[in-house]
């Protein structure tokens, strides 16, 4: 028996179109999901620089701590070696500050590394958005030298 050839059935430049729509909404998801990560690695760099600017400054100095709405209230470092970190599911724990600083790093790492693992995956869907704008002109050729 004689096998049939198999046509490869080529995609409609509509169905391309669909697709390719869902890699760029893909790679928009990525990219606000990065900021957030950025947003959340500037703030623990934050309370870095202020741990350490605490203990610069030392026990027993005045500070002005903002409320909110531009107003701030006067207190005093008691002890800025006693630091209260999340530690996860909104529980907190009281560490020296050195614990604290490395406790903060392991969340910079932690997120440094999703981060990079977006990005990677925005990179694999620019790959597959820019094979999918070759195929979509591929057609675009062949369907208009057949409508000629």
């Amino acid at each position: 028996m004689a096998k049939k050839e198999e046509k490869k059935v080529q995609p409609t430049t509509e169905e391309l179109s669909r697709e390719l729509r869902g890699y760029i909404a893909q790679i928009e998801a990525l990219r606000a999901e990065i900021a957030v990560i950025d947003e959340n690695i500037a703030s623990y760099r934050t309370a870095i620089k202020t741990i350490n600017n605490l203990r610069d400054l030392g026990k027993g100095k005045n500070i002005l701590i903002p409320i909110g709405a531009g107003a701030q209230i006067e207190a005093k470092i008691e002890d800025p070696e006693r630091v209260v970190v999340n530690i996860g599911s909104g529980i907190s724990a009281e560490l020296k500050a050195e614990e604290a600083l490395t406790q903060i790093a392991k969340e910079i790492a932690s997120l440094q590394a999703l981060r990079r693992t977006l990005e990677e995956a925005i990179a694999e869907a620019y790959a597959k958005t820019e094979e999918l704008l070759q195929k979509t002109r591929e057609i675009g050729k062949e369907e208009g030298k057949s409508s000629k």
